[in-house]
């Protein structure tokens, strides 16, 4: 690798698979889940032994993690199936003392653990079902962090959503949804991100400072979808909505694919990422939103001389990195998956379009790569 110099020294993370671990035999990850059929034919214990088996995966992923100098990590929203779901939801009293210690393990190792609950939690929503649907998938992910005894760092963060023909509308709704419907224990946790279509930071900062809700600053959203100001400008405003509640800040950091040109295009991300931004703060934790995971982690260790990196771990970039998009993030399948949805029991009982999916961060848990 070409070495560059850095003052920076945050901690750099990566979400829900690791591809080292998910590629053996037999494989490690947390996104275990099945069909509503398999519920019907064998009763929701079975779902609850695939979150049993997830959370067994998770605790190996962060002895992993640490083993490998990584502590920073975003757990996969499907750690636990159906857990939201209207009809055959459950709460997780049923693995209590299973994820306090893997949240006690974390805690030992000084690791943040943070969530990206899916792109259909539209809290600004203008149909009553889909803002009921997405509560409760955030009081999910609220639970299971309570229950692993996590601190305040550990967030679960979404986007504003779409602008459903009214951005000023829009913003009033979720203001009115936060302050009346909300629930205390998800407030928490709750932070936004600046996005790529809609919500640019300078957006966000109408409306976050008055909430008590933190942002998470995505630059490769805002140098798609950029704010009147610079990032140089934008961050210490930022910061402060995380430093007023007492939450260490962090940061989104992704890259085009080599040879984006087209909108579309340049939304997908880049298999590994190859440079700091300049105006990245020196304490700051920056999870590496990238398609090779814990590899890209480790390609910035090597870069700037982070950590020390153990080489039997390390694996070859791909040399063929298309435009293609992964997994659900193609348009064709994204349709397809979400009338799939609607019968297998997805978050929303009504699946909310305000943007195509393929325009969306390729987004949340990226749990679809294809290994």
């Amino acid at each position: 690798v070409e070495h560059k110099t850095t003052t920076y020294r945050g901690r750099l993370g990566y979400a829900c698979i690791n591809t080292v671990l998910r590629t053996q035999k037999p494989p490690v990850f947390s996104s275990r889940t099945c069909r509503i059929d398999t519920i019907t034919k064998f009763g929701i214990e079975k779902v609850k032994e695939l979150g049993l088996q997830n959370l067994k995966d998770l605790r190996t992923m962060v002895e992993w993690n640490e083993k490998n100098n990584i502590r920073f990590m975003r757990m996969s929203s499907d750690m636990f199936p159906f857990a939201s779901h209207p009809q055959y939801g459950y709460d997780l009293s049923y693995c209590a003392q299973e994820l306090k210690e893997v949240g006690d393990l974390a805690k030992q190792y000084g690791h943040r653990l943070t969530s990206h609950p899916g792109q259909f939690t539209q809290l600004a929503s203008p149909k009553e079902n889909v803002v009921e649907q997405s509560i409760r998938e955030l009081e999910y992910h609220a639970e299971m962090m309570d229950r692993m005894g996590l601190d305040a760092d550990s967030i679960m963060i979404i986007h504003m959503g779409g602008v459903y023909g009214d951005k000023e509308g829009t913003l009033k709704r979720f203001r009115e949804n936060w302050e009346k419907k909300v629930p205390d224990r998800v407030k928490r946790r709750l932070v936004l991100e600046n996005d790529e279509i809609c919500y640019n930071a300078d957006d966000l900062l109408k409306i976050c400072p008055q909430l008590g809700i933190p942002i998470v600053f995505d630059y490769h959203h805002d140098a798609i979808n950029p704010s009147r100001r610079r990032p140089a400008e934008l961050i210490p405003l930022i910061n402060q909505t995380w430093h007023t509640r007492g939450i260490k800040p962090k940061q989104h950091l992704s890259s085009p694919r080599p040879g984006a040109v087209t909108a579309m295009e340049l939304r997908a991300h880049a298999d590994r990422c190859t440079e700091l931004p300049a105006d990245l703060p020196d304490d700051m934790d920056l999870m590496i939103e990238a398609k090779d995971k814990e590899q890209a982690v480790f390609e910035l260790y090597r870069i700037y001389g982070l950590q020390d990196v153990i080489w039997e771990n390390l694996r070859p970039p791909s040399d063929d990195q298309t435009m293609r998009t992964k997994g659900r993030k193609s348009v064709g399948t994204s349709t397809k998956k979400a009338k799939k949805d609607q019968t297998d029991g997805a978050p929303t009982q009504e699946v909310e379009k305000p943007i195509d999916p393929e325009m969306i961060d390729e987004l949340a848990d990226d749990d679809d790569l294809d290994l």
